[in-house]
């Protein structure tokens, strides 16, 4: 009789410790790696002394308030790193199979332009879903990975943030017709205006279009703000007022007649709307068709 003799295989740390580890080491914080997996600071530390026990081996030198990996850390850091990586390529790719989108966008653009025009996304490609979330949090695909794209609003300038610019805005003055039809001049109309809480963009506001428009001074006392450009389109159908607003957010209200633009003549230049993909997610099937289609719908606006 012949004996064919094997190597046992080797004992592998758990997954939940290398992933741990792995993040620990790329993100350089027990803490980051904490927000980046949603667990605490205490369970990823245990994860790591497992793995040190197990292994036989210190992977961090700890410091007051950083880490640092030792030899035996970085080797295993780097194996880990591209270990994971190459399973996430592996599930971006079988993620062509799914029939849903996840996708993160402002409120405002979710709700004023993605919304309206989700079906036809859906009509073109049958097979995919669209699951819409509404967000302005700064979002890091990175450890986002229940997030297929986000779009976020940002300053206009190249290297204001990550992402690719979708859209360059244009702000203008609209009002409901029936509003338009009472004949008050904009001097003493009652206007609607966002209150930008976000510090980090400029302002747009009425001074800007009126000193454009060449009109005389406008009432403060007829100025209303909102904490949302959703808000502002909302009072502005309901005939509460002119509002300054992105033309490209309100595009499909005038467009079915809803709101009339108010001086068309006079437009601000606005900021910017930007499409954030992860590295591996980005060369889906699915994202692919999205990215297009959005890129194609916003240049017919």
């Amino acid at each position: 009789m012949k004996y064919i003799y094997r190597e046992a295989p080797v004992s592998l740390p758990s997954l939940s410790a290398l992933r741990a580890f792995e993040a620990a080491a790329r993100l350089g914080s027990f803490k980051a790696a904490a927000e980046a997996l949603h667990l605490s600071p205490t369970a990823v530390s245990h994860h790591i002394r497992g793995l040190e026990a197990q292994l036989g081996v210190s992977l961090f030198v700890r410091r007051t308030r950083a880490i640092a990996a030792t030899e035996a850390g970085l080797q295993l850091s780097q194996a880990a790193t591209r270990a994971f990586s190459e399973l996430e390529t592996a599930v971006a790719t079988l993620r062509d199979r799914e029939t849903q989108l996840t996708v993160s966008a402002t409120p405002a653009f979710a709700t004023l332009w993605l919304a309206p025009r989700i079906d036809a996304f859906e009509k073109r490609y049958p097979d995919l879903r669209i699951r819409l979330l509404s967000s302005t949090d700064p979002v890091d695909m990175a450890r986002e990975r229940d997030v297929d794209i986000a779009i976020r609003y940002s300053p206009a300038l190249p290297e204001a943030d990550d992402g690719d610019v979708l859209v360059h805005e244009w702000v203008g003055a609209f009002a409901s017709p029936a509003y338009l039809a009472g004949g008050v001049p904009i001097e003493r109309a009652d206007r609607l205006a966002t209150r930008w809480p976000a510090s980090r963009l400029a302002p747009i506001d009425w001074s800007t279009w009126q000193a454009r428009a060449d009109v005389g001074p406008l009432d403060d006392a007829k100025l209303r703000t909102f904490a949302h450009e959703q808000e502002v389109v909302q009072a502005a159908l309901a005939g509460k007022g002119v509002a300054l607003v992105s033309e490209l957010l309100v595009a499909d209200m005038v467009a079915r007649g809803w709101l009339v633009a108010w001086r068309p003549d006079i437009r601000v230049p606005g900021h910017a709307y930007r499409l954030i993909t992860g590295a591996l997610n980005r060369r889906t099937r699915g994202v692919q068709r999205f990215t297009a289609w959005l890129q194609e719908a916003l240049a017919d606006d």
